[in-house]
Formats: structure tokens, sequence, C-alpha cells
């Protein structure tokens, strides 16, 4: 149906390096967009992925026709043209630092523009409003805009700063999103909100995954895992849980913590840690209940879909099951009580027939809401 149609997919960090919960569903949806016969072309931006240590070279050529990696400044040669042009340019324009400005030099959005006028898109899809001014005085040549909100912007800032004028940000957030023919969200809270101020254009794909439940019993190695990156919100929600939980649980329990997260927390004789694993289901299967002690952030919590696709039982504060319609029989037993977080999970491990009851409603919570096939029919919509 769409093998002819082209889309831009904007996201700055590599989507293929498996990190965090936002590349993991960017990744996801680089896969529904290419099971929809989309030709794709990706861009990111230089500064992410040197950051991260991430590589253009683990880009998947099967799902990405042609990418292009977006540069502030071009490369130092006394001899250029090109370096000379913007040098003067910049000396002449001053630099705006709200809103990525950092990031909007002359030669970053001419790079950009030059690359999408080369080519007819169908569909331009950027994730996350605050890079709308990439896109926002170019010839879209009448390309369906689509924006991924990934995360209720103005509220997640807030969290961070306190002091933040939320009136300004939520407007120039509004503002942003209503620059875009789609809006995608992944919570039903925020899918709520936005859609209040900009109607049938906000459409909800929540996270999908495909279902990993166990085909057979499977040894398990560890009673609790972890995954993260290494985003504040987790580094505070873990650093919770091992000083204010983990001292009320049995004394042998064994965790498992994966992700780049374990280079800020502190080593722990329960605790074993991964900083990067090739295959997560492994480890999934392993563990008997997934946790989620987070303390701030908003919108779903990805790594809380991809426990309950593996029809593990979770155990979360209140935030755990931020943005789901349906805040209990879903898989998930909540408190951000340390006793009662630390009561909960050791009631699920001990006993089997509370243990399977909770696995089941992960897996029919799941089905009902989370799969691949679902998500895959929604951006098919859109696309229509």
């Amino acid at each position: 149906m769409n093998s002819n149609k082209r889309i831009l997919f904007f996201f700055p960090e590599n989507p293929f390096s498996k990190r965090a919960g936002n590349v993991a569903r960017s990744y996801t949806n680089l896969r529904h967009l290419k099971s929809l016969g989309l030709n794709i072309d990706l861009v990111g931006v230089d500064e992410f992925y040197r950051g991260f240590d991430d590589s253009v070279e683990s880009v998947d050529k099967n799902i990405i026709d042609d990418v292009l990696i977006l540069k502030r400044r071009p490369v130092r040669d006394l001899s250029s043209y090109t370096y000379w042009k913007y040098k003067i340019i910049k000396l002449f324009t001053k630099q705006k630092t709200e809103n990525n400005g950092y990031f909007y030099t002359r030669y970053f959005l001419d790079t950009f523009a030059e690359f999408y006028q080369k080519k007819n898109y169908d569909y331009v899809l950027i994730n996350y409003e605050f890079w709308t001014d990439l896109i926002r005085k170019i010839d879209l040549k009448g390309a369906t805009t689509i924006v991924d909100t990934h995360d209720w912007i103005t509220l997640n800032e807030y969290y961070k700063n306190k002091k933040l004028n939320i009136g300004e940000k939520f407007n120039e957030e509004i503002q942003n999103l209503a620059f875009y023919d789609k809006v995608i969200t992944i919570s039903n809270e925020e899918h709520f909100i936005f859609k209040s101020f900009l109607g049938d254009k906000v459409i909800n794909i929540p996270p999908s995954f495909p279902e990993n439940f166990e085909t057979e019993a499977i040894r398990k190695e560890y009673d609790l895992i972890f995954v993260g990156s290494d985003n504040p919100f987790n580094v505070d929600a873990l650093n919770w849980f091992i000083e204010h939980v983990l001292p009320l649980l049995n004394s042998d329990i064994r965790i498992c913590v994966i992700g780049r997260i374990c280079k800020r927390i502190p080593d722990h004789n329960n605790i074993e840690k991964f900083f990067f694993v090739d295959q997560l289901k492994e480890f999934y299967h392993k563990s008997k209940v997934a946790i989620c002690p987070m303390l701030g952030g908003t919108g779903i919590k990805i790594k809380v879909v991809e426990a309950l696709s593996f029809g593990i039982p979770v155990v979360g504060t209140d935030k755990a099951v931020d943005g789901f319609f349906q805040k209990t029989g879903n898989g998930c037993q909540v408190s951000d009580d340390p006793q009662k977080f630390a009561d909960i999970v050791m009631q699920l491990i001990s006993d089997p027939v509370l243990y399977e009851k909770q696995k089941e409603e992960a897996i029919l919570f799941f089905k009902n809401n989370f799969t691949e096939d679902k998500a895959i029919a929604l951006w098919k919509s859109i696309l229509n």
C-alpha cells in the first residue's frame, strides 16, 4: 500500500543503540513503518551520536535507505569556501539558546534543508516537539507532518526545575504541537490533555513489544530485575530502592540490574550488574519480578510494558502505572511506602498462587493493550 511512499524520520540519537526506553520506542516505530512498506530516511544529530559513542555503522540498512547526521559546524578546513562562509555568518548572527537554539546554527539548518529538498517525502516524523524549528520554515512540499511527543515535556521539565514558568513552557509546547498534522502520544493522560487543546489530530499509540511469554519453565536465577539508562529519574529511583527498600528484604534476595544505570548505583552483595547485554530476553526469563520504583518523570514507563511483554509481574511506586487507563488488575502492584513495597515483593516471590495470579493479569493486560499488531494498525490508520 505504501511501497512507493517515503518518510523522513528525525530522532536525535541512534535508534538502533538499544540504550533506553525512548530509543527502544523509536526503533520499534521504525520497524512498524517499514512493515507498512515505507521507504525511510533517518536524520540524527552528531553531538548525540558522539556523546553516546554511537556509530552510524549500527544503523540497519534493511530498514533505513539513507542517513543524515547533522552537525552544528562544517569541518574546519581553512581552504574551504563552506568553512569560511559559515564562519562569517556566525560572526553576524546572534545565537539563540532557548528551545534547542544551541543546535540551530545556520549550517545545521541549511544542511537539513538541502537534504530534504533532494527528495519528495510523503511524511515527516519528528520525535519530540522541541525539534519543530527544524522543519518550521522550510518548504515541506505537501508532506504530512507527524510528531511523536514521547512525553509531556512541560511537566517533565517542571520535575527538573520547580522554578519553571509553567504557563510559558506549556504554551510553547502546545504551539509546537499545533504545527503538525498528526500528534502521537503514548499514554492515556497525555492523550487526554493534548486532545483537549488540539482535537482529533491527537492519536494515542502506546508502546508495543512482541509477545515474549515463556513457552516452557525456565529456572529463575534472579528474584528481581531492573532495566534502565542512567537518566536522572532512573538514578533517583534505584538509589531510593537500594537505600530504603532493599534493607527490608530477605538477605538472600537476588537482583539483576541491566543498563547504563549500573555506573550510577553503589555495588551491593545482592545486586549483579550488567552494563550491556545483547539479549534482554534471556535475563527477563531468568527473573521472577520486575521493579519500577520511579519517583519522578512523566508518561508511560516503557520498562514496565517491556516487563509485561514477558509476562513478568511488576512491583513499583505509583509512577509505575502512569499512562495506564487501568490502574489495577494490570500485572502491577504499587506503593510509595518502602515497607509496603518490600512486603509486596516478598509476598510475590514466596507465594506461588499470588504470583501466578499476577502473572496471568500481566499477560492479559499486555495482550489487550500493547501488542505490535495493535500499534501497526494505528500507524496504518494515520498514514492513510
